[in-house]
């Protein structure tokens, strides 16, 4: 009799377990989209958007260096220096801290960019020690934004892929007017960058509109 009770009980264990994993999968579920809610409910859309303007004009500023015929790299050390630093600053300055767990996607987002920055910093020095008269770092940094955008693409949602098309675009344009790569490349960055914050602020004001706060930073 004990071991009918314990075979006839079997079923109903596998489909309490079954029913458990079902859950766990999709509180899973939950907290992976939460996660990437809550990226975007930070103030990385009001950051973005003040970075567009920064880094726009930086590269604006690298094409009017470029055209008066600075080749050496110590101005643009010093003009990249200072954009990098007020940037940072402006982070730490700005960025919402609401509770002290940061996410996963945002931890990614920081990975993707500080490797982008250093990238293009040793791009740079490669171009000067290779002793190369004339510059060829806009369209490759061009590229390599956008690559670092179908990263973000892959995380974050297919709209990061319209990003990276663009800059890929804008690298043929680069090659194609080597003259002004750096304007090119500015107004290019400017305006994805900005794109890009005020569609993170959007849907910012949209999850606060429907009265859902953030629960991870």
């Amino acid at each position: 009799m004990a071991s009918r009770n314990a075979s006839q009980g079997q079923p109903k264990g596998s489909t309490v377990e079954r029913e458990e994993a079902t859950r766990a999968l999709e509180l899973l579920r939950r907290v992976v989209e939460q996660a990437r809610d809550d990226t975007a409910l930070q103030n990385w859309g009001l950051l973005w958007m003040l970075h567009g303007f920064t880094n726009g004009a930086g590269f604006f500023a690298t094409d009017a260096l470029f055209g008066r015929g600075h080749l050496e790299p110590w101005p643009y050390v010093a003009l990249w220096s200072g954009v990098l630093g007020f940037n940072m600053l402006s982070i730490f300055l700005l960025k919402e801290r609401r509770a002290g767990a940061r996410s996963f996607i945002e931890t990614q987002q920081w990975a993707i960019w500080m490797t982008f920055i250093a990238a293009v910093a040793l791009l740079a020095l490669l171009n000067h020690l290779m002793g190369l008269r004339t510059f060829f770092l806009g369209p490759v940094i061009g590229v390599l934004a956008a690559v670092s955008f179908a990263f973000m693409g892959s995380i974050m949602g297919a709209r990061w892929y319209v990003a990276a098309l663009v800059f890929a675009l804008a690298s043929l344009a680069m090659a194609w007017l080597p003259d002004r790569q750096f304007a090119v490349l500015g107004a290019v960055f400017g305006l994805m960058q900005f794109a890009g914050g005020l569609a993170l602020h959007r849907d910012k004001r949209r999850r606060l509109a429907a009265g859902a706060g953030p629960r991870l930073v």
